[in-house]
């Protein structure tokens, strides 16, 4: 006879299928009419945006666009100019561990952006781009939480808690706002460049809603009325309200934000200029919880042998992003007497690369940046610089990224010194194995004479639960019968093992 079990469902997702590619793309392109001829390039910056990502029997397809913004000089006008374009691109990547995945996060870098003019009418351009794609596979998991009623059988129950990752899902959200530069800055004429930064802050559920909270930093280059360069950095509050009704209450979450599509224009009314920014936002939220799992380890009957057929169950135990900082530092120095104008035109981390060094862990990642400034004739010049960053850590984690938070930049004299705070992001998983009961055969013992009472001497480490099982009775018999506390081990020496009648 087969006996009936009870069993249990949860959702347990983790990691599968962590893969990093590159991706290049070139493209000749016209000058738009309305802009003046090309006389030198100054800089080039560009900004990677996913905007749709299919994953199907093993294959993602990564689709989006890179705005490139070149700046330069012309002989038919005075002051920097800029031209923006859109470059468009889809990456593939073929992995069959992606093909059990429900969905995927994706992290890109660009680190190339260069363009070249070919006459002073067409430029090429071209840029790569660096993609770490991992997919989040969400299996059911079932284990035996009890059984059909048996007055013969006895149960081995386990409880334990795990905290598991139990959905990630993907929204999408509108933001629109407006900021005004003081009027000592100087009135904007023409926009030349734009860069924007996303952080969340916090994502917390309330009620039936799942409130997220965030900043978008944002940077600006423009030139003036009087074809003078001026900055205007700001940080811009943003929130949304999603619906979390199926989410669970006790869930603890976490969410990552990133552009899929930006737009910067200057507004003019009678009151005088301000930035316009529309943003389109992707954003992750991936939910962990903790779980109090209660299973059947073993079983056997008093009066039936008992065939058990066991299992293992595994999974993953994830934990919540852990959260390091550290900063990169760079001065640069200028003639004397000269006052500079700074801009960060590029700001941008690379892979994070983990090692081990002695009996630390340590965690490497490099930081890009890019600058522009004046030189002693005023004319615009660009420098680019790497920065090394590098944080201890007591264990290697499962994934980390890193990411650059808004810069401080520091005029001084001749010198400018710039600060940028870089964000590692751990997360870390555990392997967890239950081994619990898949099947149970009950069959009629044979007939055959057993004593009433057995003497016993105990071994080292053995359990009173191993002891009844061997002899078919009950274990709090055998603790009665031998005078044992609740809990207490097992003395060494002779044990009584009465039988169940």
């Amino acid at each position: 006879m087969e006996l009936g079990l009870k069993w249990k469902e949860f959702s347990c997702c983790e990691a599968a299928g962590h893969v990093a590619v590159s991706h290049e793309e070139t493209m000749e392109t016209a000058i738009p009419e309305y802009c003046p001829d090309v006389a030198r390039i100054v800089d080039t910056v560009g900004q990677l945006k996913v905007r749709e990502k299919k994953l199907s029997n093993g294959r993602l397809t990564i689709t989006g666009a890179v705005s490139v913004t070149v700046l330069y000089t012309s002989e038919e006008s005075a002051g920097l100019r800029s031209l923006t374009l859109t470059v468009p691109y889809t990456c593939t990547v073929d992995d069959q561990r992606l093909a059990s995945c429900r969905s995927v996060c994706v992290c890109g870098r660009l680190p190339l952006v260069e363009a070249r003019s070919v006459t002073a009418r067409k430029l090429y351009i071209r840029v790569m781009m660096e993609f770490e794609t991992e997919g989040i596979a969400c299996p059911q998991k079932s284990i035996c939480q009890d059984t059909q009623e048996e007055p013969a059988l006895h149960l081995r129950r386990r409880e334990q808690e795990v905290q598991v990752l139990t959905d990630v899902w993907e929204r999408e959200c509108n933001f629109n706002q407006e900021c005004t530069p003081t009027s000592q800055q100087g009135i904007p004429e023409d926009l030349l460049l734009d860069r924007i930064c996303l952080r969340i802050i916090s994502c917390q559920r309330m009620g039936t809603k799942l409130i997220i909270k965030g900043e978008a930093y944002v940077s600006f280059l423009y030139r003036t009325d009087g074809q003078g360069l001026c900055t205007y950095d700001a940080v811009l509050p943003f929130s949304f309200v999603l619906d979390g009704g199926e989410l669970p209450e006790d869930g603890i979450y976490q969410a990552q934000a990133w552009p899929i599509d930006s737009d910067v224009r200057i507004l003019r009314t009678d009151e005088g200029c301000s930035f316009g920014v529309s943003m389109r936002i992707g954003i992750l939220i991936k939910v962990y919880q903790q779980l109090h799992l209660s299973y059947i380890e073993d079983l056997y009957s008093t009066c039936q042998d008992a065939q058990v057929a066991r299992r293992p169950v595994s999974f993953a135990q994830s934990h919540p992003a852990r959260h390091i900082q550290s900063e990169a530092s760079q001065t640069l120095e200028f003639g004397q007497g000269q006052q500079p104008f700074v801009c960060l035109t590029g700001l941008e981390c690379g892979a994070v690369s983990p090692t081990v060094e002695g009996n630390q862990s340590v965690l490497r990642t490099n930081v890009r940046l890019k600058v522009l400034y004046l030189d002693e004739t005023g004319s615009p010049v660009s420098t680019e610089r790497v920065l090394e960053v590098s944080v201890p850590t007591e264990d290697l984690p499962k994934t980390v990224r890193a990411m650059c938070a808004p810069a401080a930049v520091q005029l001084s004299g001749g010198s400018c010194q710039i600060k940028v705070p870089v964000d590692f992001f751990l997360e870390q998983e555990e392997p967890c194995r239950i081994d619990t009961i898949e099947s149970v055969e009950l069959q009629e013992c044979g007939k055959e004479e057993t004593p009433s009472l057995v003497l016993r001497r105990t071994r080292e480490g053995e359990e009173l639960w191993d002891i009844a099982k061997q002899y078919r009775t009950d274990p709090e018999l055998i603790r009665s019968t031998n005078q044992l506390g609740e809990g207490e081990t097992l003395p060494g020496g002779i044990l009584l093992i009465p039988k169940v009648r």
